[in-house]
Order: C-alpha cells, then sequence, then structure tokens
C-alpha cells in the first residue's frame, strides 16, 4: 500500500544553524486524508478512518480539529469491539521519519485506547518527533487512562510527568508528579522537582521567561496578551464569560468569509448549539443545512436533524413543565406526533445512506416500534444485535417484538439469550428482561396450560420479589401466577 507513503524531501528539511532535519507541516496534503477518514467513520468503518486519520497526521500534527476526530473514533472503534490493529495494518503508515512513526504510535494505541502502555508509548513518539501541540492534546488523555488502570505504577506516572515536562504540558507534569508522590511520600528528590514544575508551570503560563532578557521584552508581552487571550479562547471553542462572545463572533465572521469550508462551517455551528437558546440551536440548524449544501458532507446534515429533534423535545419538555398552567395536552401530543414523523423520515433517509451504520439501525428499529411497523424494527433490531455495545439492548427490543407479534417462544428465546450476554454493567437492563421473560412464560402457560411455563414464571417473579419487591407490579404478578399454578394443578 504505497499510498499512504511520502517523498521525505517534501516534508523535512535541514535545519540552517545546526544542519539538523527540521519538520515542516503541510495541511494542504492531510485535508484529504482526514476527509476520507470522516467519510470511513461515518460507516462505522474505525478501522479505516484511524489508518486515514493517521496518514493524515504525519502532514499536519497540529491540527487539533483532526486530533480529537481520530480520539473519538478510538473510542468507538473500542466500544464496537475493535481489536489492535496487525503490524501489517499500520506498516501503511509507517516511514523514515519520526513524524511517521509517531503517527504509527498514536494509531496503535487509539486502537487499543485503554492500554496505558501503549499511550505512553505514543507519548514518547509524540516527544521524539518535536510535536508539543500534539502531546499536549494527548497527554491529558493518557495521563487518565493510565490513572484508571488496574495498577498504576510510579514509574508510570514518573515517565508521564518527564514526558509532559518536555512537551511543555506542565498541568499534566505536576498531576503526574504528585500521583507519583503519593504512591511513594517518602521520595524527597521528587517532592523538590513537583516544587520546581509548579514554579516553571506559572512562569511559562505568564510568558515572563520568553520576555525576560529582551530588550523591551516586557512592552511585547503585555502586547501580546490579547493575541494569546484569543488563541486560548479559541481551544476552549465556546470559551467562558465573556470570551464566549468573542469566539462565536469570529467563528461567524470566518463562516461568513468562507461559508464552504467544513472547518468554519463545523467550529461555528457547534458553537451555536452548545449555547443551547432557542435561537442559537434555530441559526445552528440553518448553518448546517447550508454546509450540507456547499459541501456535501453528509455529517452536517445528520448535525442539523439532530439540533431539529433536539428543538422539538425542548419545546415539549417546556409544555410538560408548564402543564398545569396551560393544559394543552393536545399540543403537546401533536408535537409528539410531529417528532416522531421527523425522527421516522430522518433516520430511514440515514440508513439508506449508510446501510452498514448499525447503530442508525438500532434507532430506526425504536422509531418503528413505536410507530407499530414491527416488520421493520424487527429486521433493524436483527441487524443491530451484530455490534457488541447494542447486543443486549437490540435483543431486548427484539424480543420485545416477537412478543408483541405473540410469538411467544421465539420471545422467551430472545429474553434468554439477552440474560446471557448482559455485563455488570447493565443491572438496571438484566431486571427489565428477566420481567419480560416472566410476562411472555406467563402468557405461554396461559396459552399452552403448561405447568411448567408457569412454574418457571414462578421462579422468576419470586427472584425478582426477593431483590426488590417494589419493581413494578410485581406483588400482583406473584399473586397471578399463583392462581393460575392452581388452576393448572
Amino acid at each position: 500500500m504505497a499510498l499512504f507513503g511520502r517523498n521525505k524531501s517534501d516534508d523535512e528539511q535541514p535545519d540552517a544553524d545546526t544542519g539538523a532535519v527540521a519538520f515542516t507541516s503541510h495541511p494542504e496534503k492531510a485535508t484529504k486524508w482526514f476527509a476520507h477518514a470522516r467519510a470511513m467513520s461515518e460507516t462505522t468503518n474505525f478501522e479505516t478512518a484511524l489508518v486515514y486519520y493517521a496518514s493524515g497526521i504525519k502532514f499536519d500534527p497540529a491540527n487539533e480539529q483532526a486530533l480529537e476526530e481520530m480520539l473519538q473514533t478510538g473510542i468507538r472503534h473500542v466500544q464496537s469491539g475493535g481489536k489492535r490493529l496487525s503490524n501489517k495494518t499500520v506498516k501503511a503508515v509507517d516511514g523514515d521519519a519520526p513524524t511517521d512513526t509517531m503517527a504509527v504510535a498514536i494509531l496503535l494505541w487509539l486502537s487499543d485506547i485503554q492500554n496505558p502502555t501503549a499511550g505512553i508509548k505514543a507519548m514518547e513518539a509524540i516527544r521524539a518527533a518535536d510535536q508539543k501541540t500534539t502531546g499536549q492534546f494527548f497527554a491529558p488523555h493518557v495521563l487518565g487512562i493510565v490513572s484508571r488502570g488496574k495498577k498504576p505504577t510510579k514509574q508510570q506516572y514518573v515517565t508521564l510527568k518527564d514526558l509532559c515536562k518536555d512537551l511543555e504540558s506542565w498541568d499534566n507534569a505536576l498531576i503526574a508528579g504528585q500521583a507519583a508522590m503519593q504512591l511513594d511520600p517518602t521520595d524527597g528528590g521528587l517532592e523538590h522537582e513537583i516544587k520546581d514544575l509548579s514554579a516553571q508551570r506559572a512562569m511559562s503560563q505568564g510568558g515572563y521567561e520568553e520576555a525576560a532578557g529582551r530588550e523591551g521584552g516586557f512592552r511585547d508581552f503585555v502586547k501580546d496578551m490579547g493575541k494569546q487571550r484569543e488563541l486560548e479562547e479559541e481551544e476552549s471553542l465556546a470559551g467562558a464569560g465573556g470570551g464566549s462572545e468573542r469566539v462565536k463572533e469570529r467563528a461567524r465572521a470566518r463562516f461568513k468569509e468562507a461559508p464552504d469550508v467544513a472547518e468554519n462551517i463545523n467550529r461555528y455551528g457547534t458553537i451555536l448549539r452548545r449555547e443551547g437558546t432557542e435561537a442559537s440551536l434555530k441559526l445552528a440548524e440553518q448553518v448546517f443545512l447550508k454546509g450540507f449544501k456547499s459541501t456535501n458532507e453528509y455529517r452536517f446534515r445528520m448535525a442539523a436533524g439532530d439540533i431539529r429533534m433536539q428543538r422539538f423535545r425542548d419545546r415539549i419538555k417546556n409544555l410538560k413543565i408548564d402543564a398545569d398552567a396551560t393544559a394543552d395536552p393536545e399540543r403537546i401530543q401533536s408535537l409528539e406526533a410531529q417528532l416522531l414523523e421527523f425522527e421516522s423520515k430522518e433516520f430511514t433517509e440515514r440508513a439508506e445512506r449508510y446501510p452498514t451504520d448499525r447503530t442508525i439501525r438500532f434507532h430506526l428499529g425504536k422509531i418503528a416500534f413505536r410507530t407499530g411497523d414491527i416488520e421493520t424494527a424487527m429486521g433493524c433490531f436483527q441487524k443491530s444485535k451484530d455490534e457488541p455495545r447494542l447486543r443486549a439492548a437490540s435483543g431486548h427490543l427484539l424480543g420485545q417484538c416477537f412478543a408483541s407479534e405473540g410469538w411467544l417462544a421465539e420471545a422467551v428465546a430472545e429474553y434468554r439469550e439477552v440474560l446471557t450476554k448482559i455485563d455488570a454493567t447493565e443491572a438496571e437492563r438484566e431486571m427489565q428482561v428477566r420481567y419480560d421473560l416472566m410476562l411472555a412464560l406467563l402468557e405461554l402457560a396461559r396459552r399452552d396450560a403448561s405447568r411448567d411455563h408457569a412454574q418457571d414464571a414462578l421462579d422468576i417473579c419470586s427472584g425478582i420479589a426477593r431483590q426488590d419487591i417494589t419493581y413494578r407490579d410485581i406483588r400482583n404478578r406473584r399473586r397471578e401466577i399463583d392462581e393460575l399454578l392452581r388452576s393448572l394443578s
């Protein structure tokens, strides 16, 4: 796959003073890779998307939007059951330059994102490539993964401290050092270094070090404060306090100047969406729709659809809050019907656009079930069951579809299968599935006059009652099953 390769001379030039090879970014080359990556991610082809992102980062490693998208793709890759990429796959991204090695290390880590060792190796490769912006972006994420590991070690934290220090990620260097100190409070040398890090962070954030020793340095420092504030606000996207208005105004100006640039569309629309008012959401929807028309990137069309559904839900929620005062249940019902109709059209279109996206199929199935289109719902849930993180929810809803059609044996089999797949994090769903299984067995017992099915239903009912006597109508169900068993004796 030479497609991923590049000519070293295109991206590296020797430094005039040291003779060392200095990296030169080429955002225009990275843009196509990032566009391909987004397209692959939208179709849930996360492995290929990660490879494309890595191929683009080799050319533009400081692109924080692409770094964020790659990070989120890595998370979705793992959530969907994806495995660490093979050496054969990542070889397509590799090359001779330090940034090539860096891209490979990031790729390997993000395909196995919960692996703290892989995260530290990625940070080491980032430092070797001297890509401070990239390192500063990933530092808190790697630090978080190490902290959430089964048994983080002092050495891991010390290594991260040193890496973050070299990459000038002072906050994270300090946090890592303090975490190491908690594991070994007797390390006097580490304690002294933490104090130095704290001082270095203060100087770096204040800009004093750069201004010191230069004629007019302090005047330059004060002059640059406004620019620095602007950069900090840009990094936070939505800013903070009064800064949010400045960020929004700059984003609006950029969008107005170049409304067909994807980054401008995404930034302005996202800021408006995060603002969350009715007016800002309406404008965000218009921005994303205009972005879709100008770029033909379907992600903007979906963003507009998501906002439209959010606006419907907000209006319904507000009406329900004021229901006692307005006494307008018909208006609420009308809006709920409009929302359901819009959701059905929206997800039908998305499913046609991305027929292999199981998450879209799952949402379409839920909508079809609510509208009474059980056949469509069953087909959607059967497909979405192949998505590991949707397996239990899809199987549960598929069982409900079978039960609503009177296919009780199929419903029972589906519920039993779901119970073997549910993990410890889904205790609430487990109770719901057991309850629905009890109901299906109860109906089977009545229909077939089966004492065995009634006894199975009683066993499940008894288990639920012992766990939570207040769960739904479990007390009444217990009496109901007792009466059925007596009638079948």
